[in-house]
């Protein structure tokens, strides 16, 4: 896939749903081009929130900046076809009756021609290990089938930054695995939301902790997930 990796900053990133949510609150962070990082946290810590409102999905106070550009109405259109966003349930992702229709229609959104469309159908299903499988019914997969279906509807737009949202959810040993063996060879920067910690040791060099929709940590992974005090503090261990 032929994708250059982006930079992320968010800037006092808040996010509040109906009822007088606080889902987000204040986040501040820069993520390098070509960074893992993984964003970790308790059920209901807000890492889904964050990883929403980074791609422009729900409504945020603060700034969200893709390689130097604000994300605002008047750059969404230029700014969303470098950001891929991986949801939680591939079947958000999975609606038309092949997958050779759902790989192509992100493209096709784009007016590329037909050969470029194309290309970069086979180019997915390729890095997603479903060379082959255009005319299969996405909705009869197994779950890891669903999950690398989803995927390569994602690669396909070629995007420079990745965010993941819980990515090995649902699946056995061997689905995760094969799951984060694709992700890993991704040139993308990548942004995983995951309350795996093998997960998170596998694909990120960097982690950070949220709780209660607060940053609480930021630094290496390895130093983290090595502290069992501090994974105990943050309901992670």
């Amino acid at each position: 896939m032929s994708a250059t990796a982006v930079s992320l900053e968010l800037r006092s990133l808040s996010v509040r749903f109906p009822g007088d949510i606080d889902a987000v609150r204040g986040v501040s962070l820069t993520i390098e081009e070509g960074e893992r990082i993984a964003i970790l946290g308790a059920n209901g810590a807000g890492k889904s929130s964050l990883l929403l409102a980074a791609a422009g999905l729900v409504p945020f106070e603060g700034e969200v900046i893709v390689d130097g550009t604000t994300l605002r109405r008047s750059t969404s259109r230029a700014l969303r076809p470098r950001i891929g966003f991986l949801f939680q349930n591939p079947d958000d992702q999975l609606f038309l009756p092949t997958l050779g229709e759902d790989v192509a229609f992100g493209p096709r959104e784009l007016r590329l021609s037909e050969d470029d469309v194309l290309r970069r159908v086979a180019a997915a299903l390729d890095a997603a290990g479903l060379r082959g499988a255009e005319s299969r019914n996405p909705h009869r997969l197994s779950g890891g089938e669903k999950r690398a279906a989803a995927l390569a509807t994602v690669l396909a737009m070629e995007p420079g930054l990745l965010l993941l949202d819980e990515p090995t959810t649902g699946l056995d040993a061997r689905a995760a695995r094969s799951v984060v063996a694709k992700l890993s060879r991704l040139d993308a920067t990548l942004v995983i939301a995951t309350h795996d910690l093998d997960v998170a040791r596998a694909l990120a060099t960097r982690a950070i902790v949220l709780e209660s929709g607060e940053m609480r940590a930021d630094g290496s992974i390895e130093d983290l997930l090595d502290d069992r005090d501090r994974l105990e503090r943050f309901g992670l261990a």
